[in-house]
């Protein structure tokens, strides 16, 4: 039986920037950042169902779902692992983003191979990544051949993941708009922000919809919602995700970083600022090649959006700032830059199940952290309030 990854892979840029962060204990986090977190965390949608029911008809399809016991609409089902992988002669090789799929149990599809070299219809394979680290084990669905005539399809099923989580995507009540797939920490975030009914709300960057339809759950599509995200097809897919769920909310494709003059109306009592970042916290994590500059430039980026969420938010309003990695220069010195260059004030959080902010500056301590190695994945949250 073939061994699993031990620890993530990262450029010596990387290795640094988070040892600055975690020092003696960055070991430890490597580990924990190429397994899967212990649980998977879905979000019930209580506009159409309560919890317990929804519980109740997983258990019948034999998942082991239990209620989270600190977010009433979260359930969490175990994660399956580290499971052994039989050692086949042939390999499939995928890109990084399809491997770390199927290390918790997804098959490989045409678009995702790099290479299928020499594979018959039917064959047992490998599947590893592009570094040649084995991830998952199964049986080919196509030829070689086939691979090189489609660009669509399943090419493996997988029967051996290292890790295995439960699929929703294909269940009647996902197709319902029963649940959401959705992380721990992503659902945190929106209880930090709190958002009440009759409030003007805006997520500044809202795709795919995870987030903004929490918050129309939360407020029973009872407040006024603004979503925005550059891309139109982003957009199109969160306004599918908002069909699904029954969620109400108000749409554009803009860039979020010009809002304050673009829309000069939009004046809110509560925003979300979820911008992109490294994703260094995503787990399972195989590899990631980011530079020192990169980290950078996210988080001069991730700062813009801050800068217009000050603007729109009325005094006395509330800012949530989050993103899904570890790195100080996108964590703390981005609210750092919220607290000195926006004035907004860091503000105690209603809901906390991770560790405090890196103590660097006074109000730090109200931040909220999850660390790869104590919970399962990276994860920052920030709440500001507006004098």
């Amino acid at each position: 039986m073939l061994k699993l990854p031990v620890k993530a892979r990262l450029t010596q840029d990387v290795y640094q920037i988070l040892a600055n962060v975690y020092g003696g204990d960055l070991e430890r986090v490597l580990s924990a950042m190429a397994k899967p977190s212990p649980a998977y965390h879905l979000r019930v949608n209580t506009l159409k169902i309560e919890p317990e029911r929804l519980a109740e008809r997983l258990r019948a399809k034999g998942l082991k779902v239990s209620k989270h016991p600190a977010i009433p609409e979260a359930l969490l089902i175990p994660i399956e692992g580290p499971n052994q992988i039989p050692e086949y002669g042939k390999r499939v090789v995928v890109e990084k983003f399809t491997a770390e799929s199927v290390m918790v149990g997804a098959n490989v599809y045409v678009p995702g191979i790099v290479s299928f070299r020499g594979v018959k219809r039917g064959d047992l394979v490998l599947v590893v990544d592009p570094e040649g680290v084995v991830v998952g084990a199964g049986v080919a669905e196509i030829s070689e051949e086939e691979f090189h005539r489609q660009s669509k399809g399943l090419a493996v099923k997988v029967t051996h993941p290292a890790y295995r989580a439960p699929s929703f995507r294909e269940l009647e009540e996902f197709k319902e708009g029963l649940l959401y797939p959705q992380s721990l920490p992503s659902m945190v975030t929106v209880r930090v922000l709190d958002p009440k009914p009759g409030e003007t709300i805006v997520d500044l960057t809202c795709a795919p919809g995870g987030k903004l339809s929490h918050i129309c759950q939360l407020t029973r599509n009872k407040a006024s919602i603004y979503g925005f995200d550059r891309s139109q097809r982003k957009i199109l897919e969160t306004e599918e995700t908002l069909r699904r769920l029954g969620c109400q909310a108000k749409l554009f494709p803009a860039d979020s970083r010009y809002v304050d003059v673009d829309f000069p109306e939009v004046k809110a009592d509560r925003v979300l600022v979820d911008p992109p970042c490294s994703a260094l916290g995503v787990t399972p994590k195989l590899y990631d090649w980011k530079t020192a500059e990169e980290i950078f430039s996210l988080a001069n980026y991730q700062k813009q959006f801050l800068k217009v969420a000050s603007r729109i938010v009325k005094p006395g309003g509330i800012v949530v700032y989050s993103v899904c990695t570890m790195t100080i220069e996108e964590c703390e010195e981005v609210a750092r830059f919220a607290v000195e260059e926006c004035r907004l004030k860091p503000d105690r959080q209603p809901l906390v199940l991770g560790s405090k902010g890196l103590p660097l500056f006074e109000g730090a301590e109200l931040f909220q952290r999850f660390h790869p190695h104590l919970h399962g994945y990276g994860y920052f949250i920030a709440r500001f309030r507006k004098p």
